[in-house]
């Protein structure tokens, strides 16, 4: 291979992957490459110049930097003997062109357009020496560059610098006033800790990069990514495809494409489900003449598989419109997309369609002039339990690019509040779009968004967690004893995820533990220790970003009790007559004493639901036989109502009024009489009978 033929096939794989970057986004298309670059290589610097001008008309801004690159390293050699504008009119700023800085000011533009802003800045930075009055967006757009590349202290001067000089009242001049507003913003956040989260991109094999990441059930997630498609002998087509993953911490590890039929020169992507998995909405779009055409589709889980995709009906897809970028809310009441139809308020805008119970629409409305601006609002997601609209925007003041907002409110009424933008580190300079949170409770706390912050080829994926510590510390102790239980284990589990085990870790010699959490609002606490029954306490935590320091309730564990053992014990302790308590004169009334008595035997009696017993009245020896078996059946009676009240089956208690029989004091001593023996004598007690 000749070496310059080989210099532009290595150009061309360099800046392959950056042009792919215009559909991953959104605006996505099948990249085939049509300038077969061989044999243009060999044209003369006019042909060169005419082809890269009539590529960069077409938008093809790949395959004109390219071209422009070539010819612009043949140096005055390649001047064109014509200019490729077949007639000299004069036109405003350019009267007399010249073509090297034609094509230094293009190839600047092409590469900022694929968003290769390191080689748009050495074009730019060449073209800001030119006329102004011939490229007078030249400057405006180097500070672009230069923000995109986060050098914010130089594109603030070429900001200022286009300002002076720029005095008509035009578009340009609007746009370099949201761009100083733009590095102000930028300015305050820098000066600002940002620390309410960290992000980690995800990254895989194949794919290696993904974006719009959703959850469709459970662990299972779905996100968008190129497919390479190459038959042999035809071009190699590179299209935009849903991939599914079962690993829900590392998305692109073994993931596969979805199993749904895809036609030619066919893009999938930003799909979403409904809370059961089976219903999924997602934005399907083809490229033709170079321009974009979307529509929402919808498919259906079914036993074998899929559906085939239907074009969701309207007012889902208008005619003669894009729609893109759908979001059901956790309910399944609305569906939430992009779309450009008449009726707007800027280029792309947010729309709500309300939905029957089979997920059919029944009315679009636009989100309003709060949520929609000038520019273009896209990715939609609504947080369900905070009713916060979280979407992306260029047309707000922000870092740059697309910044994610945020505002809170509700699809019923017509009121939302003034979008907010989320800020650093969750904005960029460059795109940041696609958030979507995975915590119920709180928007930030965790969740994925898509940027092409580290690239500049496309979108990537980034793993969202709010900078946030619990530090939990507690003591297990033994429930009757309360003294400190050494050695007992204890297991920390993400209520939000059954199963899911946080930390391990056992009890000191005090029976204290600690544990460092991190974006966990709702847990749980486990100890368990041999020959004690497990214990636990549940935790719904208000989350903060920074750290903070909670005391856990202390945690008891109960021995355990072995029945047979249990009940041999008991029986032991009641092998002689137990007693009730004792009553006044002529009295069945029971005492404060008695009632205590009579709910610990209660408890006993409704635990162990076998065993009988049999209440025994007695009184003293004052009065007949008749009367005192009387009042022995009232004191008998007494203390059985007592414990059938507090849920002692009728079943277990049997009755016997024993009279003035069987004292257990002498009612008088030396011919005296005793009132403390006849007190002791007028008494209730019990025995078991069966078990």
């Amino acid at each position: 291979m000749p070496p310059l033929l080989k210099m532009n096939f290595e150009l061309y794989k360099k800046y392959f992957m950056a042009f792919t970057k215009t559909y991953l986004r959104f605006l996505g298309t099948t990249f085939l490459v049509v300038v077969s670059i061989s044999s243009l290589l060999a044209q003369s610097g006019s042909a060169l110049f005419n082809q890269a001008q009539d590529l960069y008309k077409q938008k093809q801004y790949f395959e004109a930097s390219v071209l422009f690159e070539k010819y612009l390293a043949m140096g005055k050699k390649a001047t064109p003997s014509s200019t490729p504008f077949a007639v000299e009119k004069k036109v405003k700023g350019k009267i007399n062109k010249d073509p090297h800085q034609e094509a230094v000011y293009q190839l600047a533009e092409c590469y900022r357009n694929i968003h290769n802003y390191d080689r748009a800045e050495k074009y730019y930075k060449e073209a800001v020496g030119f006329s102004e009055k011939a490229y007078p967006e030249a400057r405006y757009w180097y500070a672009v560059t230069l923000r995109a590349k986060k050098n914010y202290p130089e594109a603030l001067v070429q900001v200022n610098t286009f300002l002076e000089n720029h005095t008509e009242m035009d578009q340009l001049l609007i746009s370099a006033d949201r761009e100083m507003e733009d590095l102000k913003f930028i300015q305050s956040q820098s000066e600002r800790v940002n620390d309410v989260c960290v992000l980690k991109e995800i990254k895989g094999i194949d794919p290696e990069f993904g974006y719009a990441l959703s959850q469709r059930n459970g662990d299972t997630v779905v996100f968008t990514s190129v497919r390479k498609d190459q038959s042999p002998g035809k071009t190699t087509e590179y299209t935009n495809a849903l991939y599914e993953s079962v690993n829900i911490d590392s998305p692109l590890l073994n993931a596969k494409p979805m199993s749904i039929q895809i036609g030619k020169d066919v893009n999938d992507g930003m799909a979403t489900f409904s809370h059961d998995g089976k219903t999924m909405f997602f934005t399907r779009w083809t490229k033709i003449n170079n321009q974009t055409i979307s529509f929402i589709y919808e498919s259906h889980l079914e036993e074998s598989g899929w559906s085939k995709p239907e074009k969701a009906p309207k007012p889902i897809n208008a005619d003669g419109s894009n729609s893109a970028q759908p979001y059901l809310t956790k309910d399944g009441q609305y569906l939430i997309f992009t779309s450009d139809r008449q009726g707007g308020f800027g280029g792309y805008d947010l729309w709500a369609s309300a939905l029957d119970s089979n997920y059919e629409p029944i009315l679009v409305k636009n989100l309003g002039n709060v949520i929609n601006g000038g520019g273009d609002d896209e990715a939609p997601y609504f947080h369900n339990k905070t009713h916060t609209l979280v979407f992306s925007s260029n047309g707000r003041v922000g870092m740059g690019g697309f910044d994610i907002f945020y505002a809170q409110g509700n699809f019923n009424l017509t009121g939302w509040e003034k979008p907010e933008n989320a800020g650093a580190p969750l904005n960029s300079s460059k795109d940041d779009l696609y958030y979507i949170s995975t915590d119920e409770d709180y928007v930030w706390n965790t969740g994925w968004l898509s940027s092409d912050r580290s690239l500049e080829c496309c979108l990537a994926l980034y793993d969202v967690k709010g900078n946030n510590a619990q530090y939990v510390n507690g003591q297990v102790v033994d429930c009757k004893t309360r003294k400190p239980l050494a050695h007992a284990a204890v297991i920390v589990t993400d209520l939000r995820h059954p199963g899911k085990i946080l930390e391990r870790m056992s009890t000191d010699t005090a029976g204290r533990y600690a544990v460092a959490l991190h974006n966990t609002p709702r847990f749980k606490i486990s100890a368990t220790l041999a020959e004690y029954e497990p214990g636990f306490t549940d935790y719904n935590l208000k989350i903060h970003p920074g750290k903070d320091s909670l005391t856990n309730e202390i945690i008891c564990l109960n021995p355990i009790t072995y029945p047979e053992k249990e009940i041999n014990d008991l029986l032991k302790s009641l092998e002689s007559v137990s007693h009730l308590g004792n009553f006044a004169y002529k009295k069945a009334v029971l005492n404060p004493f008695m009632h205590e008595n009579l709910d610990s035997l209660s408890k006993m009696l409704m635990k162990y639901p076998n065993i009988v017993i049999l209440v025994e009245g007695y009184t003293d020896g004052i009065g007949d036989v008749k009367y005192n078996l009387g009042l022995a059946q009232k004191r008998v009676d007494a203390c059985i109502n007592y414990l059938l009240r507090k849920g002692v089956s009728a079943s277990q208690l049997e009755g016997k009024a024993m009279g003035k029989c069987c004292p257990v004091a002498p009612e008088t001593i030396d011919g005296k009489d005793n009132p403390a023996g006849r007190e002791l004598n007028r008494r209730v007690e019990y025995k078991v009978l069966r078990h």
